[in-house]
């Protein structure tokens, strides 16, 4: 046998990239199985445009790895993601080339790369309620714990839900029903997406995790090339779907928000739209409490912001207690309310 002209081209080895994303995600391989732990730091992943990139430029250097052969998206601690980084979302205001880089760019590929880039079996897998899920969603299956409630929180804030989890709610939930959740900012329970086909197990607290690498290894048992082969037949309907709709939605939510910027109307929350971290000061509120998961009216939606203020002030007398106690940059004393 001959030599070849050229070798192939040396990719960099697990642990080279898993240090490249230490910042946004822990990264573990066993036998083939990877864990990725969404974080920020050493704590939450604080959703921010540096977040936002990183999650796609992750999946597409997992998709070049063929020792990855099966991939659990999860996140750090009991919940998904609750936080918001108040200053992470300053080069959107960077026209025209960043704010375009991030919303038709970035917007697309954290959603495309789940699909069209990953070729082996994936496994969503929820610990808690949290917001910016299409990354557990877009999986081939998702499990998440009793406790989790979610919700497309755009409209609330004026913005149009463009960014591919409206789009997942008419897919998984149904046109009317999707259309519902989405242009209104309901949140929807555990028992909802397994009822609707969001979630494929409801499990308990401290337990998705585990349920999570149960099925991996029982993936593990067939041969490589089938459960790849399987894994694709699975992607198709997302596939078509995406290649449909994801580029106007995604178009659609960068429009509005120009249209606002050039109106001069974006920005706190008493703007036509309010920008990421206007949007984001009310997390920790809509989780602790159950306001989102009644039907919403224009009264809700404009008393949001002063709601959380109340429950902030509550938790720093000591009155109740914030089950979300990381460290985070969305407290109080980074806004003015």
């Amino acid at each position: 046998m001959g030599k070849p002209m050229a070798d192939y081209v040396k990719l960099p080895e697990f642990d080279e990239y898993k240090e490249w994303f230490r910042d946004f995600a822990d990264l573990k391989r066993e036998d083939g199985i990877v864990q990725v732990t969404w974080k920020t730091l050493d704590g939450p992943m604080h959703h921010s445009g540096m977040s936002h990139r990183a999650m796609s430029q992750l999946t597409r250097w997992l998709s070049l790895d063929f020792k990855n052969e099966i991939i659990i998206y999860t996140h750090i601690g009991d919940n998904w993601m609750i936080e918001s980084d108040a200053n992470g979302w300053e080069t959107y205001s960077e026209l025209p080339t960043q704010r375009f880089q991030h919303q038709y760019f970035d917007d697309t590929n954290l959603i495309k790369n789940m699909v069209f880039d990953l070729d082996v079996p994936t496994i969503g897998a929820i610990p808690g309620p949290g917001f910016h899920w299409d990354s557990a969603m877009l999986c081939d299956i998702t499990l998440c714990s009793e406790d989790t409630k979610m919700e497309v929180p755009h409209a609330q804030g004026g913005l149009v839900p463009g960014d591919g989890m409206g789009l997942m709610c008419q897919h998984y939930f149904g046109t009317k029903r999707g259309n519902y959740y989405m242009m209104t900012s309901r949140q929807f329970t555990a028992r909802q997406m397994l009822e609707w086909g969001m979630v494929n197990e409801v499990l308990p607290k401290g337990k998705v995790l585990e349920r999570a690498w149960e099925i991996a290894r029982m993936w593990k048992t067939m041969p490589y090339e089938n459960r790849t082969i399987m894994s694709n037949l699975a992607k198709r309907p997302l596939k078509k779907l995406l290649v449909e709709d994801l580029k106007l939605h995604t178009v659609s939510e960068q429009y509005g928000s120009l249209l606002r910027i050039a109106a001069g109307d974006l920005g706190d929350e008493h703007s036509a739209q309010q920008d990421e971290k206007y949007i984001s000061r009310v997390n920790d509120w809509r989780y602790a409490t159950r306001d989102m998961e009644e039907p919403q009216t224009a009264e809700s939606w404009r008393t949001m912001p002063l709601k959380a203020a109340e429950w902030w002030k509550k938790v720093e007398a000591g009155e109740i207690e914030n089950p979300y106690v990381f460290e985070h940059s969305n407290e109080p004393e980074d806004y003015e309310f």
